[in-house]
């Protein structure tokens, strides 16, 4: 896999990096939209269509199987089809899932809905590959402002939608519409770039990976219900491991003649192994925790000896200005790559997380405490997801920049859906007589995160030191990014 940046990036358009930023973070918002209202709205759907809790559970099953399936199959389809192609059609699908949810009332247009707008996993990686192909030397600073969009977004697109569905829970999905008709009029004013010059996608591979996925990501979110030792989860776990395990044995040959669905070789690069590994821990560590969060500051510490009793409203108005840390910290993390090392910027992000349990942990019972770390914990979330997305693509050929970003995304979503699974199962160990958690579970679950958060700060640490710097200009010359 030693091979050259492609020259597609030496032909890229010219133009300039504000217009194309703006017209990105414009689509990305659509993304951040969408991420947002699911988890206020969903919920409230059940005396709407008369439904009950584990239904309710099937559809957020359904919508996290679809992310982790959708985002290598759509990184792998914009590297052979074009991202601008590939992207304007992922745009057009959001948007009819939007357009489901805000306007056809039944439960399968709310399934069919939430399966289309998972379609957003793929606009990151999508991106990356415009970015690298138009701006080379930007592309940090890029990803940067497309996650602070992201982050501040999800915290917007909850609180609006939890205000719009405070009197019918379907208007919550309303506040998506603009936000989609704004994301398709950008997406048809993307400039051209190069299509990149990729092999056809091997459809064996291809079946392995994704038919792996959704057994091992429905054993995993199924298990805490069905029993860990049960046959429905051993089977869908094997199974799902069994056909991970031979994709990957597939796409890692070294054989250049053969046919992949992804390159997996690419994950022999030190560079890409380590931000890999850590992104799967940084998942495992903060966005499974998020449930965890809303019930701690929803609970009443009369009952369960935790929590502050706060409605949903006043929860997404707390996320909301929370997310503004995010905002800061991953604006801030390209510079830091750029002035400091790529390493401390993974090493710090970790170490953040971590801290921000630990303040948990020591002053978590009252709200001023828990609120501080809860900042820390934005901090470091929007810090470890700009710095984790943009070195998943450098040192990989231009061609292959929707795949490796792609396979980046994977490993946080798998690592967002191992951590979940286990902060469930930490919470039915500790439980107390009214099927409550325990606050001493509360506080192992905690715990649990601060280890896999310090663990992802460990794999950043073996990120190889200035390895890569700022991408050089294609006029000087060189054929590394």
């Amino acid at each position: 896999m030693d091979k050259p940046i492609s020259s597609v990036a030496k032909t890229a358009p010219r133009g300039t990096f504000i217009g194309l930023l703006i017209v990105l973070v414009t689509i990305e918002s659509l993304s951040g939209v969408v991420q947002g209202f699911l988890n206020p709205i969903l919920p409230a759907l059940g005396p709407v269509f008369d439904i009950d809790a584990p239904t309710i559970n099937g559809i957020f099953l359904i919508a996290n199987v679809s992310f982790a399936v959708l985002t290598p199959l759509i990184s792998r389809l914009g590297d052979s089809f074009g991202y601008k192609r590939v992207l304007l059609i992922s745009t057009l699908l959001v948007a009819a899932g939007v357009g489901l949810l805000s306007f056809v009332p039944s439960l399968t247009a709310i399934i069919i809905g939430v399966i289309l707008i998972t379609c957003v996993v793929g606009f990151i990686p999508l991106m990356m590959g415009i970015l690298r192909l138009s701006h080379p030397d930007e592309t940090r600073r890029g990803v940067s402002y497309l996650i602070g969009t992201l982050m501040v977004m999800v915290g917007l697109g909850g609180l609006v939608a939890g205000i719009l569905g405070a009197v019918d829970p379907l208007r919550g999905f309303w506040v998506g519409i603009p936000f989609a008709v704004a994301a398709i009029i950008c997406a048809l004013l993307l400039p051209d770039v190069p299509r990149p010059d990729k092999e056809p996608i091997a459809i064996f591979p291809m079946v392995s990976c994704l038919l792996g996925i959704i057994l091992f990501m429905a054993g995993l979110s199924m298990a805490p219900d069905w029993g860990w030792a049960s046959w429905k989860t051993l089977t869908c776990v094997v199974l799902g491991t069994g056909l991970l395990a031979t994709w990957a044995l597939m796409d890692s040959r070294s054989d250049d003649s053969i046919r992949r669905f992804t390159d997996l070789r690419m994950l022999k690069l030190r560079s890409i192994r380590s931000v890999s590994i850590a992104t799967f821990f940084f998942g495992f560590a903060s966005i499974s925790y998020f449930g965890t969060n809303g019930l701690v500051l929803h609970s009443e510490r009369a009952s369960t000896g935790y929590g502050f009793d706060f409605s949903p409203m006043v929860i997404a108005v707390i996320l909301a200005v929370t997310s503004l840390f995010s905002l800061f910290s991953s604006l801030s993390a390209g510079q830091m790559m750029n002035r400091i090392s790529e390493r401390a910027a993974l090493v710090s992000s970790g170490a953040l997380l971590a801290s921000g349990f630990v303040v948990f942990l020591i002053a978590g019972d009252t709200l001023i405490g828990y609120l501080v770390g809860f900042s820390v914990f934005n901090l470091a979330l929007g810090s470890y997801q700009s710095a984790t997305r943009a070195l998943s693509v450098e040192g990989v050929p231009v061609e292959e920049t929707s795949s490796a970003a792609g396979i980046n995304e994977l490993a946080l979503s798998v690592g967002i859906a191992c951590g979940a699974a286990v902060i469930k199962m930490l919470s039915s160990m500790n439980v107390d007589a009214q099927g409550a958690i325990t606050a001493n579970g509360i506080h192992v679950i905690w715990g649990t995160l601060a280890i896999a958060a310090a663990i992802a700060a460990l794999a950043g640490s073996r990120y190889p030191k200035r390895q890569f710097t700022r991408p050089i200009r294609q006029a000087e010359g060189s054929d590394i990014q």
